[in-house]
């Protein structure tokens, strides 16, 4: 072996000389610092017992709830319903079930009680200027034409008493906008000929800005109070990603435990709200004439937004002004369109009278036509406004 060699074996002999004589060589451990590491080692396994434990019992919680759904959702699929059905509404259930949780957590401390409705007025800039910290603008807004139960299931038969809540909540403020609510005293009654809801809002324009929610607890009225039964629970979120340029009707549809819920809706571009009023002003309407007031807007076709419908009772004509209570007043209007009011007048199954009028869009103040119908001629007044994208 050379010099070069013996020298690098020397050299690697002692470097395995130190490594075993550290190896050897065992750190000082004090009794105290023992029982402090036993102690640490005692509390990181209870630790883990107790999480252990934690997790099992919501595993075990969670799944008796899966089994009782999974069973529940057999015993009606083996009745003979549709299982795509019962899935989609098993799903929108459980998000409903979910959603008042969800709100609590990331809206409460912010916006209040969950049940609030929306304090924001209609009418905020018609007669006076945004401020300097207002928003004011023409956004994409939806407009609820009609709700109706689309089908029945579940045994149910028509006709059934309805009551209950349906809202719709958006990003002004998060709160309810309600647009039905009836307490279970005063069901309305719906028939396979007229299956419609008769809606009495929203209070105010309902803005689109990434989603709103439909929230609806719809019951239907048994012989007893414990014999109701839900028709639609769910809290389902419309949601309008590829904002069109223009306006357009749409239809979506939710599954509930005894029926389908088929919301009618405009999505409005640009728009503008309007809050319509309406009062007679000579004459008087007669009595026995069935009152239907609509508006509609030359974007959305002939969809009829119901602003009344007396049916068989009387006009309700309040105050010494001859002011007719609408049971709806709030639409929104593309900023450069036309909002279009109607009036019908029927005689039993006979339309006495018929008129319309057209409204040019503002983005404020008001407009006021006039409605002569033969027996009665009213006074139609449009209050304009921006529109409020937060509060």
């Amino acid at each position: 072996m050379d010099l070069r060699g013996r020298r690098r074996r020397e050299i690697q002999t002692k470097i395995e000389t130190h490594h075993k004589q550290v190896s050897s060589v065992s750190p000082i451990i004090t009794p105290q610092e023992k029982e402090r590491q036993e102690q640490e080692r005692e509390e990181r396994i209870a630790m883990m017992a107790r999480v252990a434990a934690e997790f099992k019992a919501e595993w075990d919680k969670n799944e008796a709830v899966w089994r009782a759904e999974a069973m529940a959702m057999r015993e009606r699929i083996e009745a003979g319903e549709d299982p795509e059905y019962v899935r989609n509404y098993s799903d929108l259930a459980a998000q409903a079930a979910e959603f008042r949780d969800t709100w609590n957590e990331m809206y409460s401390p912010y916006f209040g009680c969950f049940e609030e409705t929306t304090k924001i007025p209609n009418m905020p800039f018609t007669y006076k200027k945004p401020g300097r910290n207002q928003s004011a603008t023409t956004p994409t807004t939806l407009q609820i034409i009609s709700l109706k139960v689309a089908r029945i299931r579940g045994g149910l038969q028509w006709p059934f008493h309805v009551f209950g809540m349906v809202a719709i909540r958006d990003m002004v403020d998060h709160k309810r906008n309600i647009i039905f609510d009836r307490p279970r005293h005063c069901c309305q009654i719906l028939t396979q000929e007229v299956p419609y809801l008769q809606l009495t809002g929203p209070t105010r324009a309902i803005v689109v800005d990434n989603s709103v929610t439909f929230e609806v607890d719809l019951k239907v009225k048994g012989a007893t109070e414990s014999e109701d039964e839900c028709l639609s629970f769910l809290a389902a979120s419309y949601t309008d990603f590829f904002e069109s340029l223009k306006s357009r009707l749409l239809k979506r549809q939710y599954a509930g435990k005894l029926g389908t819920l088929e919301f009618e809706l405009g999505s409005m571009v640009y728009s503008v709200e309007a809050t319509i009023s309406v009062r007679v002003t000579s004459g008087s309407w007669p009595d026995g004439f069935r009152a239907q007031f609509s508006a509609s807007t030359e974007s959305l076709g002939d969809a009829e937004i119901i602003l009344l419908d007396s049916g068989d009772d009387k006009v309700p004509v309040v105050g010494h002004l001859g002011s007719i209570k609408l049971s709806r007043c709030v639409v929104t209007v593309e900023s450069d369109g036309l909002l279009r009011f109607s009036v019908k007048a029927w005689k039993g199954d006979d339309i006495v009278a018929r008129r319309k009028k057209a409204f040019k869009a503002k983005r404020a103040g008001p407009s006021v036509g006039t409605l002569d119908i033969g027996f009665c001629t009213m006074s139609v007044n449009i209050a304009w406004s921006l529109i409020s994208t937060w509060y």
